[in-house]
């Protein structure tokens, strides 16, 4: 179980890694827009730059979707887990309290 929160816990840091990439290089983006003048380039030059930044910007999203995936995996898993351990536990605590009260009836 510890294993699975620290995987859950990695994913989860992967993910904000990539949103805070995804972030930074949308502002550089804004700032290359607004910053350039279209005397300075040919157009060509900044429709492929737009093209290679949203084919980038694309691939992050779609690494993103996946390491959201795997996340609400390991969600469920740790979610199952956490269930089948408080039944077990409850099942322990019912077998416990039976042994306790019959035997206190045995005592009498």
């Amino acid at each position: 179980m510890e294993a699975a929160v620290a995987q859950l816990e990695e994913s989860v840091q992967k993910a904000g890694s990539t949103l805070d990439t995804i972030a930074w290089k949308l502002d550089q983006y804004e700032k290359q827009v607004v910053h350039v003048d279209a005397s300075d380039l040919p157009t060509e030059v900044s429709v492929l730059k737009l093209l290679r930044s949203v084919n980038q910007v694309q691939k992050e999203y779609e690494n993103l979707r996946r390491e959201i995936s795997e996340v609400q995996q390991l969600q469920k898993q740790l979610s199952d887990s956490l269930r089948l351990q408080l039944r077990q536990v409850q099942g322990t605590f019912g077998t416990l309290r039976d042994k306790i009260i019959g035997g206190s009836h045995h005592n009498k």
